[in-house]
């Protein structure tokens, strides 16, 4: 029996559990229809939405970023700030809604065999590159092969492809080695992504990195018009942009492109970001410092955006030998955390951080569960026990932290005088970031280091998990290894949840890790911006300028 999604049927029916597993898929030989060649909405849609009375197209939205992106190689980059351009200007086969719910981007349907090995993805006909040249089969696969030698999570991907093959122009077949259904997550993950590009730029991009800016052609509704680097990146409307219709949001669905331009303005310096919000220069700030919160609320015309799923912050204890190859030490580390402390003294206003012991975020309805967690709270005195059970005798703790962040600094600060007052004896020292992310690739540099980690969107991108990640050396857990094993060739939403809650009890019995908070950010955007639609990223398709 195969497993089909087909996005009318979906539109129909509802998607009610799609993040885990896409919930067409759940079985039975369906009907499907063939979607007719798309024609270009960019241009003409806006024109139209004029003449109804509706959102007024034209304009420049200006947005306030922190800091250039390191690329906009969006397959070789797990940089938020990479992502947030790049979903203008990219898509993919399949894509995040607004509920971070996995629904068709370019792909129109997809089947699964019933051995869950084998894959058969129809796309959409008549989209455009930003080139002109419409999207194949062939611009497909040279992209899916680029991206599993140059995306970290297409390398993971990789291991389990045996073949990508071109069925027509308009359908591709991949062939898995065995059971792997976390495939179509892998594709829709928003870092390191899928994105989909001419065969002829995949082949010139090659394997590494590009920076060459006439390489990034995709088939978003922007288009890349220039870059300074340093001081601005200016995207302009593709007019013949080739939208869905499904009312799906997020990075899916219909997408019309109201402004004639987005500029992304280069800006250090976060008061300087108000104060262009506040005088109208900018409609979007991002990364509003815990401090200047209360200012931002109380400028006339101004929206404050709360991002729950930032990063969380966490102590990666060296697993790989004495002393915290003893998980009771491990263990005593997690009870002689104060989170609400670290919380405090790290964000100050409870509304910049949450104590939380779940490896995934609230709003990931699918993924998020705080059961098995119970291990994530504050006992002193149970830490001093087992400090006792061990036989520690004082020897040095090294705890390594990057003086680039200040959160990581700030917390840091605070574990050392929690892991003092239990009876640890801690040796603190701080390096750049770039200094830091060598040290921690030798396990004699540290014994406890402070990282913090972004959102992923299936349990199998979980850096931390993988058996090469700094402090894992020699450390293997057989069953965390069994509880991935299943869930690779799970389909069945119950059963998802359940390893889900059986991954949380070893995360707090063996303790890979120590979470310590989740970092709350905050954006805010000027009223100017109409039918804007707040997410776990900035997108400014849909969304006009008020004049």
């Amino acid at each position: 029996m195969k497993r089909v999604y087909n996005a009318r049927k979906a539109l129909v029916f509802g998607l009610v559990f799609v993040f885990m597993v896409i919930t067409a898929c759940t079985g039975g030989n369906t009907a499907k229809t063939e979607q007719p060649a798309a024609e270009s909405t960019g241009g003409q849609e806006a024109a139209a939405k004029t003449e109804e009375g509706g959102p007024q197209p034209g304009g420049e939205i200006r947005i306030a970023f922190e800091a250039d992106p390191p690329a906009l190689d969006w397959a070789s980059s797990g940089s938020f700030s990479t992502a947030n351009i790049a979903y203008h200007i990219f898509e993919q086969l399949f894509a995040l809604d607004k509920d971070l719910a996995v629904k068709p981007m370019l792909a129109d349907s997809y089947e699964m065999s019933s051995d869950q090995t084998t894959y058969t993805i129809k796309l959409r006909q008549g989209v455009k590159f930003h080139n002109g040249a419409e999207m194949k089969a062939d611009d497909v696969i040279a992209s899916i092969k680029r991206w599993t030698v140059i995306s970290r999570f297409g390398k993971i991907a990789a291991e389990k492809i045996e073949s990508i093959n071109k069925l027509d122009d308009y359908t591709i077949e991949i062939k898995l080695k065995e059971a792997f259904t976390p495939l179509i997550r892998f594709f829709a993950g928003p870092q390191n992504a899928l994105a989909i590009m001419p065969a002829d730029i995949a082949a010139k991009a090659g394997e590494e990195r590009f920076t060459d800016d006439a390489l990034v052609v995709g088939t978003g509704p922007y288009k890349l018009e220039s870059w300074k680097r340093g001081q601005s990146l200016t995207l302009i409307r593709f007019d013949d942009y080739v939208s869905r219709e499904e009312d799906w949001g997020g990075l899916t669905g219909k997408k019309v492109a109201f402004a004639d331009k987005i500029r992304f303005d280069i800006i250090s310096d976060a008061q300087v970001r108000m104060n262009g919000l506040k005088t109208g220069l900018f409609n979007y700030v991002m990364a509003v410092p815990q401090d200047l919160y209360g200012a931002a609320k109380a400028i006339p015309g101004v929206q404050t955006q709360v991002n729950e799923m930032k990063k969380f912050i966490t102590l990666i204890p060296d697993k790989s030998e004495a002393p915290f190859n003893d998980v009771r030490l491990r263990e005593a580390v997690n009870y002689a955390l104060d989170r609400e402390a670290i919380g405090s003294v790290t964000y100050g206003d409870p509304n910049f951080y949450k104590a939380d012991g779940s490896i995934f975020f609230p709003p990931q309805k699918e993924l998020y569960s705080t059961t098995g967690t119970e291990a994530y709270k504050y006992d002193p005195e149970k830490a001093k026990q087992l400090l006792k059970e061990a036989g520690y005798n004082n020897e040095p703790i090294r705890l390594i932290a990057s003086n680039s962040y200040e959160d990581h600094l700030k917390s840091a600060q605070i574990v050392m005088q929690q892991l003092q007052e239990v009876g640890f004896k801690v040796d603190f020292q701080t390096y750049e970031y770039s200094a830091l992310t060598e040290l921690i690739k030798n396990p004699k540099e540290f014994d406890l280091f402070v990282l913090g980690f972004a959102p992923v969107f299936d349990l199998s991108l979980t850096l931390w998990l993988e058996p090469d990640y700094a402090g894992s050396t020699n450390y293997t857990s057989e069953k965390m290894n069994a509880a991935l094993s299943a869930w690779n060739k799970s389909t069945d939403p119950a059963e998802q949840m359940k390893i889900l809650t059986d991954v949380n009890s070893i995360v707090y019995g063996e303790f890979p890790i120590i979470k310590m908070v989740n970092e709350v950010g905050l954006d805010a955007y000027s009223d100017k911006l109409q039918d804007f639609e707040p997410w776990m990223g900035i997108k400014f398709w849909n969304t006009w300028l008020k004049k």
